[in-house]
């Protein structure tokens, strides 16, 4: 076994605690508390983002209901879901370290459900929709 710090061949059954030679310690280091890698699926994550626009586009073309409250209601629940899912998959992207990875997660959450209720209520507008008080 050689000495991790200076390389120096140890004696055969070497026990101590610290080098002879250059006097490091030879104690096995813990590794650093980092998390796997983490790849993105850019299909889950288009489909994330892209889907619940399309939902309401179909719902506002379509006569589902007298007062068509089914297409605000998909923009809203539907963006907010879709956008964590994508803030997620980006933040879990951004880096090793788990304490750093939530942060960046709940960061572009926030970013991420705004971009996809905006593209939810375009979708709605493209669709034909008209708010009526």
């Amino acid at each position: 076994m050689n000495c991790p710090h200076c390389q120096k061949e140890l004696p055969k059954e070497y026990s101590a605690m610290w080098c002879p030679f250059c006097g490091q310690d030879l104690s096995p280091q813990k590794p650093p508390q980092d998390a796997p890698p983490f790849k993105i699926n850019w299909w889950v994550f288009f489909v994330a983002l892209l889907l619940p626009p399309f939902l309401t586009l179909l719902t506002a073309m379509s006569n589902l209901s007298p007062n068509q409250s089914v297409s605000p209601f998909i923009a809203l629940i539907g963006g907010l879901v879709g956008g964590i899912v994508c803030g997620v998959m980006l933040g879990y992207q951004g880096s090793r370290n788990l304490f750093v990875r939530i942060i960046l997660s709940l960061v572009m959450s926030v970013v991420m459900v705004a971009v996809c209720i905006v593209l939810c209520f375009f979708g709605c507008t493209v669709g034909g929709y008209q708010f009526l008080m």
